[in-house]
């Protein structure tokens, strides 16, 4: 028997333990419904990953946040 198997990959902090909750029963309902699989036997695993450890452009998602709060900070204007 071949057990689905779901990784699902985001960057720490950004999800609630209630949102984590709502992604693995979503997940487990989509191969219910779409591929007939038994839930007893769908694994559905939320890997969280440090946001230094997680780049894209040639910088860190952490370098990445941070360059665009400082950029939404340059956009405001003290009354």
């Amino acid at each position: 028997m071949i057990l689905p198997y779901v990784k699902v990959e985001i960057a720490k902090g950004i999800a609630t333990v209630e949102q984590k909750k709502a992604v693995i029963r979503g997940m487990t309902d989509v191969l219910v419904k779409e591929l007939g699989r038994n839930p007893e036997y769908i694994f559905v695993v939320i890997d969280e990953i440090d946001t230094d450890n997680w780049g894209r452009k040639g910088l860190s998602l952490s370098e990445l946040w941070q360059q665009s709060q400082t950029k939404a900070g340059e956009g405001r204007q003290d009354p």
